[in-house]
């Protein structure tokens, strides 16, 4: 059994799903929040597809369902309204981002979750260290991988690169979301200077932006919209945006890791303060990955000397292949099974459900 907050999830959901129908032939039950989600009417017979709302239903259903294996990239399970159900169910963590899982995520985001399918080493380890602070039963961790990279990384390899870079580059901003965030904070003061300096500025805002504080959006396209050399994509199933960008600003989002492991290209970070929804982060030995690379695949702006984002973006772009090179460094470092992330974890949950294990029971 799968469960989807809704359709922009597919994306991560899609490598695993496809090889457990295609490669096991494994029947599943799909189970979705949103009533567009183009599975519901998908026309393949081994995936069922329902739509379960996000309401008490949804609570009573996930309380009393049946199912021998459950595969969600929905954390803080049992912690909020989604509890484990009263009968034996084996849950299954699939990642939705390659960033760390003690600071960005509630604190026991994963506690409940029987299996974890890690996209590299530094979710084990943060995993086993939260584990043994806790006093918490070890859970399976099982190397995964991370489905949207690998399917950026086929796309990038058919597509050429972005177009010359003139009169300007073409930059995305792809940031988090929150109050703390860069369309939040300073968004509107950073496009007006990009398009000051000449570049062509794409906004790329997470779904949550949208949900939660729409005006932001609204006013950013009020403002600009009518120029010429901006857009606001909020079409985040695509990869074109991607593709065509000579270069990503961001601030803590998780997409900077895939623009620049996907596509090899810098990413200038805006250095809002961290998104924290964990402060017991610390504790761990462990540094987050999105902390600890930055210097590595781009370089770290303070939000308060954003008139000196033209001048690093051009610096940026002129060492491109020293940020490709260390961002094929990093990939290869940080990520398992690139190119197969699907196939290994449609392996792994066909031998769970098959196994049905003991610990499925809470």
């Amino acid at each position: 059994m799968v469960y989807s907050e809704g359709a922009s999830y597919w994306v991560f959901f899609k490598p695993v799903v496809d090889a457990l129908t295609r490669r096991h032939d494994e029947a599943l039950c799909y189970l979705t929040s949103d009533p567009g989600d183009p599975l519901l009417e998908g026309d393949d017979p081994r995936i069922r597809a329902f739509y379960i709302g996000d309401g008490s239903a949804q609570t009573y259903l996930f309380r009393s369902i049946e199912a021998g294996v459950m595969v969600m990239t929905m954390p803080d399970l049992h912690n909020l309204h989604l509890q484990r159900s009263l009968y034996p169910v084996h849950y299954v963590y699939l990642h939705h981002s390659i960033v760390s899982t003690h600071m960005i995520y509630r604190r026991g985001a994963f506690d409940h979750f029987d299996s974890v399918l890690c996209v590299g080493p530094h979710h084990e380890t943060e995993i086993r260290q939260w584990e043994r602070l806790n006093g918490l039963p070890a859970k399976r961790l099982l190397r995964h991988g991370y489905g949207p990279l690998d399917t950026l990384l086929d796309a990038a390899a058919a597509r050429p690169g972005p177009a010359p870079a003139e009169p300007g580059l073409r930059i995305l901003v792809a940031p988090s979301w929150g109050p703390n965030g860069l369309l939040e904070t300073c968004g509107a003061e950073l496009v007006d200077v990009l398009l000051a300096a000449g570049h062509r500025v794409s906004v790329r805002p997470h779904p949550q932006t949208r949900r939660r504080t729409p005006a932001v959006l609204d006013r950013l396209h009020g403002r600009f919209g009518a120029h010429p050399g901006f857009a606001l994509d909020e079409d985040t199933t695509s990869f074109d945006q991607l593709f065509e960008a000579h270069l990503m600003v961001s601030d803590w989002s998780g997409v900077a890791l895939e623009f620049a492991f996907g596509l090899e290209r810098p990413v200038l970070f805006v250095d809002v303060p961290r998104k924290v929804n964990n402060p017991e982060y610390t504790k761990l030995d462990a540094v987050p990955l999105e902390v600890a690379i930055r210097d590595q695949i781009g370089a770290i702006l303070a939000p308060d000397r954003l008139s000196e984002a033209p001048g690093m973006i051009q610096s940026l772009w002129r060492d491109a292949e020293t940020f490709a090179a260390r961002a094929r460094r990093m990939r290869e470092k940080w990520v398992y099974n690139l190119g197969s992330s699907g196939i290994s974890g449609a392996d792994t949950i066909a031998e769970l459900a098959r196994t049905r294990p003991d610990e499925a029971a809470e």
